[in-house]
């Protein structure tokens, strides 16, 4: 396939993707998308100036490339958009060196140069977009869905091969004539950027479409106030956790907690304080709590925990640990102390239903109320070969005290 066959190819695949992500835009308003368009936009004037590089060299290479330059940046800070990340506008200063061309003596073949920084700069944009999008570090970005991966390894790819393609621009053959479009490179980076034109436009309206259905799910799930699960949720998942815990006979637990005496704290102190005291406690136990736990706000100031393989020694740890850690953020933040009591209903071999266990669970945070609050207490729920008759209440009564001791 000749140059100008591609280049009118490429020029096509950018305008579509321009038009295609400016749609998606008026429909998703993710300025992201915007960005994004306008980058496509510019490789549009770019592509369109470069066939009177025979007749203006200013125009058809200086300009044109540079605009190559310019969509590149307009992608990365799409990108540092989509991520929540900041992007410093001291990269706009790439253009600078671009500017220095213009320096170069008269009567020399600027190919070279040329080629070799419009192909670095490139290539430093997009693998700043790439790093972007894989790297989780200290960003408010979430968890990484396989859209905004496979955006992260098309521009890796990208920045990859034109950071390839500067190395070998002294290589005789390579770029031959900008003005000619003349060299096995120029040829190749005409396919590889109709390719990649095609694959970026495609992945940044999935990435973004991903975000959103990410979005409109977690409104549909979490507890505004606190980000955690609210009570449908949990329900879902931990009933597919007990199922499972149940196939392989696992033991676990589900803890009910709540804010000792909560309403005194809001009546004296204000629900805005008390709104305060929530957060903080979801902060504890996201920190005290293993990965694989499911934690849901109910409702109130009440919370549910269900933890998978957990035993007796652990639960009495963990509810001393979450204590230990809310008197901490009590202390530190908070206008009043504020302390929790737990509820745990242990099993083993294979969980009962959800509601049997919230209703011992439940047994148990009366019980640690009872016992003065500010503690962890626990009944077992045996599995129903080992299940022995007890006229106390449901399942056989096993009781820690907050130190983690059992009482009969």
């Amino acid at each position: 396939m000749d140059v100008v066959t591609m280049l009118v190819m490429s020029l096509a695949a950018a305008a579509a993707a321009a038009g295609f992500l400016a749609v998606e835009w008026r429909i998703l308003r993710n300025p992201a998308l915007l960005l994004w368009s306008a980058g496509f936009a510019t490789i549009v004037l770019g592509c369109s100036l470069s066939p009177v590089r025979a007749a203006s060299f200013l125009v058809g290479v200086w300009f044109a490339n540079g605009l190559l330059v310019v969509a590149h940046l307009l992608f990365l800070f799409g990108t540092a958009r989509f991520t929540g990340r900041r992007v410093a506008p001291l990269w706009w200063g790439l253009l600078l060196a671009w500017t220095g061309l213009l320096l170069l003596p008269a009567g020399i073949d600027p190919t070279p140069a040329f080629a070799m920084t419009n192909s670095g700069l490139v290539a430093l944009a997009a693998l700043r977009a790439a790093h972007l999008l894989l790297s989780r570090a200290g960003t408010p970005f979430p968890e990484r869905t396989a859209a905004s991966d496979a955006l992260g390894a098309v521009f890796l790819a990208h920045g990859t091969f034109y950071a390839v393609k500067a190395l070998l621009v002294p290589v005789p053959g390579a770029f031959v004539s900008l003005v000619g479009f003349k060299g096995v490179l120029i040829q190749v980076s005409l396919f590889e950027g109709i390719l990649v034109e095609m694959l970026l436009a495609l992945l940044m309206a999935a990435a973004v479409r991903r975000r959103r259905e990410e979005a409109m799910t977690a409104l549909a799930e979490r507890d505004p106030l606190t980000g955690a699960f609210n009570r449908r949720a949990f329900e879902s998942r931990a009933a597919e956790a007990l199922r499972d815990m149940a196939a392989g006979r696992q033991s676990g637990a589900l803890l009910l907690l709540d804010v000792d005496r909560f309403k005194t704290v809001n009546d004296s102190f204000g629900h805005a304080v008390g709104d305060r005291i929530l957060v903080a406690l979801t902060g504890v136990l996201e920190a005290c709590l293993p990965r694989h736990a499911i934690l849901a706000r109910l409702g109130g100031d009440e919370f549910v925990i269900l933890v998978p393989g957990l035993d007796e020694a652990a639960a009495s740890a963990l509810g001393a640990a979450i204590r230990d850690r809310m008197a901490r953020e009590s202390s530190r933040g908070l206008p009043t102390a504020a302390t929790v009591s737990l509820g745990a209903a242990l099993f083993s071999g294979g969980p009962g239903g959800l509601d049997t266990l919230m209703a011992l669970a439940d047994t148990a945070l009366y019980e640690a109320k009872a016992h003065g609050r500010d503690r962890l207490q626990a009944r077992r729920l045996e599995p129903p070969a080992e299940r022995v008759p007890d006229r106390s209440g449901p399942g056989a009564a096993t009781h820690m005290s907050a130190q983690g001791g059992c009482c009969a």
